[in-house]
């Protein structure tokens, strides 16, 4: 493929997922940035820590990976944000989201206004906006966005942080809209349908739906069909965190990149199913997978 560079803009939590063994980098959004940017993008991560030792090592992590920490604000009052990770028999992680939390305090600022304005793709999710700070911050966002720019909504839905107001509104703002079958069923039964992807896709043309079917694969809705890709086998056992914003990343470079739905769903689903095998949200990826990409 022929490598192209993009500049993106990934908001909300970077966090420490903590694991009954071990503790890693992570945060939808940080994992986000992370993958984008080993994608050859001006990958951005707008987040907000804690001026405390977690937020200093979250700093050094992104330093030594090469990522910019230049929109990531930092908070005297409120601490860098923790998630507690178990994993349950079916290798479905479940998620303890801390709070309050340095990220629930992201300010809009006019570095960032300056920013938005050039962006290629601006990825927000749901969680990042339980707070109204972060959540203004995101609306200013998305009025001072060119046209060009691809917006990316993650139903990253985390009970009991549902706001259905914000969602819905966050749909209709999107380009591109990611949901898991859970997420799918929720949002059909606020807009009276067994089918909400269809729903979105009938009465807003130019949008895209991601339904990811966990072990069974993902599908895309758009104004052209629906296009299905199986799951590949995962080669190790991994903790399976993070693996939903691997597929995402990849899935936002190649529709950039104007690739066919089919092989846009092949390759996000292989570089998804090679993230399931590891630790975290942002391991290291083999050159190999990452040219396959690129």
């Amino acid at each position: 493929m022929l490598a192209l560079m993009f500049k993106t803009l990934s908001f909300g939590e970077i966090l420490w997922d903590l694991f009954p063994d071990y503790k890693k980098p992570g945060g939808s959004p940080a994992n986000l940035a992370y993958h984008l940017h080993l994608f050859g993008n001006k990958s951005y991560l707008l987040s907000r820590v804690g001026l405390d030792k977690n937020g200093e090592e979250l700093l050094k992590f992104l330093s030594n990976k090469g990522l910019s920490d230049r929109y990531i604000q930092q908070d005297s009052k409120l601490p860098t944000g923790t998630v507690g990770v178990t994993i349950d028999d079916q290798n479905e992680p479940s998620y303890s989201i801390h709070q309050p939390a340095a990220w629930d305090e992201i300010e809009l600022t006019s570095d960032l206004k300056v920013l938005s304005a050039s962006l290629d793709a601006f990825c927000f999710a749901s969680l990042s906006q339980r707070h109204d700070t972060s959540k203004n911050t995101v609306n200013e966002l998305l009025n001072h966005l060119p046209e060009k720019c691809l917006k990316v909504f993650d139903l990253n839905i985390r009970p009991p942080f549902i706001d259905k107001k914000t969602i819905l509104k966050n749909i209709e703002r999107a380009d591109v809209i990611k949901l898991n079958q859970a997420e799918h069923g929720i949002v059909g039964e606020w807009l009276g349908t067994a089918n909400a992807a269809d729903k979105i896709v009938e009465k807003h043309l130019n949008k895209t739906i991601i339904l990811t079917l966990g072990s069974d694969g993902s599908e895309l809705i758009n104004s052209e069909g629906r296009f299905y890709q199986n799951a590949f086998p995962i080669q190790e056992s991994g903790d399976f965190v993070g693996v939903g914003d691997a597929f995402l990343a990849c899935f936002t470079y190649l529709i950039l990149k104007r690739i066919e739905p089919q092989q846009l769903l092949e390759i996000s689903n292989r570089y998804a199913s090679f993230v399931a095998s590891q630790q975290g949200g942002m391991p290291e990826i083999p050159q190999d997978l990452l040219d396959l990409i690129i």
